[in-house]
């Protein structure tokens, strides 16, 4: 009852980027899509782009979003998204159609006439499936190492890395005055008194003049230390289900990006099979 549905679609691929060209030719009108975050201005003598590119199959609806005259509550905007098969097989249907109008068209291909067309299209339908499957598989296993081995060993070695930095620091710094002590045993021994008692001598003054922060600070070291050794376990449990599970937004993005990807591949080769015969 809201007036939405059209007679004819604007028919487009999902996970396909797509640019629309937008114009008019009486007066200013606006072509908006709001589920899709769509607007873009239909304008007399010119010609406005809007890219577009919808993450899943599914219709859209929208309406004319600029005062255009006495009917512009009856302009509505309506959008499909298909796969990428489907949008080739309507661009094809589309375009024979219009060079049959023509009487401009006559099809060379009598390959998918008769029995033997109808084995040759069986063939294709089976392959097109068996290449579905087997990248599906690949995928599968692609996902399955690359979040389920890759992610919890790059979690592992970069939340150790401090840890091992900090340690081979250390034993740099602990062979370094052990060199110096070896060659000069004095200022060796002078400069880690020093070190030491001023390490001492802070923390005396800090307990000294401020008790109850020091003792707090004590516990709440000593109590961080015990929590870390305890959930270490835990932590790292949750860190290895949260990297095969979850996505974080550069993860999201990536796997976006890559279905896009292998979207666009997938209708050129489509859109190639479809004309390689006529």
């Amino acid at each position: 009852y809201r007036l939405l549905e059209v007679d004819n679609r604007c028919v487009v691929s999902c996970l396909l980027q797509m640019r629309g060209l937008v114009t008019s030719d009486d007066v200013v009108h606006s072509w908006a899509i709001p589920s899709s975050s769509i607007k873009v201005d239909g304008v007399p003598g010119r010609i406005n782009q809007v890219g577009l590119c919808f993450l899943y199959p599914g219709v859209f609806y929208g309406q004319c979003s600029e005062l255009c005259g006495v009917n512009h509550s009856f302009m509505p905007v309506c959008v499909e998204a298909v796969c990428a098969g489907v949008f080739v097989d309507w661009i094809v249907d589309n375009h024979d159609m219009n060079l049959n109008a023509n009487a401009s068209y006559t099809c060379s291909n009598n390959l998918c006439a008769g029995a033997w067309g109808a084995i040759v299209c069986v063939a294709k339908k089976i392959w097109g499936v068996t290449k579905f499957l087997g990248s599906c598989y690949v995928m599968w296993f692609y996902y399955l190492g690359y979040y389920g081995v890759y992610m919890p060993i790059k979690v592992a070695v970069v939340g150790s890395f401090d840890l091992v930095w900090w340690t081979v620091s250390a034993c740099l710094s602990v062979g370094r005055w052990v060199g110096w002590f070896a060659m000069d045993p004095v200022d060796a021994s002078v400069f880690a008194i020093s070190y030491l008692g001023g390490k001492i001598w802070s923390g005396v003054c800090f307990a000294v003049t401020s008790p109850i922060a020091a003792s707090v600070w004590v516990v709440k070291g000593v109590w961080s230390g015990i929590c870390a050794v305890v959930s270490f376990p835990y932590v790292a449990f949750n860190a290895l289900v949260d990297s095969v599970s979850s996505f974080n937004e550069n993860g999201v993005q990536e796997l976006i990006a890559w279905q896009v990807y292998r979207s666009t591949k997938r209708f050129y080769w489509a859109l190639l099979n479809r004309y390689s015969g006529k």
